[in-house]
């Protein structure tokens, strides 16, 4: 099933060559071979984190840092209004 070039520049017939199919489609047999190769077709479960984890990720975004810093500056510019604003 190894192909060199992109599968969307084949022709149909050389799709199915490829991928030792036909136009009917794969035989039971076909089929269960393949799964047990390789396996149904399913993405991984993605990689789950902490909620403590997510909010400090949250925190410490590029964005939401420069936000903190302009918060800060409005503070040290005495104008304690914008810096509670920001």
């Amino acid at each position: 099933m190894a192909s060199h070039a992109p599968v969307w520049t084949l022709s149909t017939q050389q799709v199915y060559e490829t991928l030792s199919t036909s136009e009917k489609g794969l035989s039971e047999t076909e089929t269960a071979i393949r799964i047990k190769h390789y396996g149904f077709n399913e993405l991984p479960e993605p990689a789950r984190r902490s909620l403590l984890l997510r909010f400090t990720d949250q925190l410490t975004h590029f964005m939401a840092l420069l936000l903190w810093v302009a918060g800060a500056l409005a503070f040290v510019s005495g104008t304690p209004e914008l810096g509670w604003a920001v």
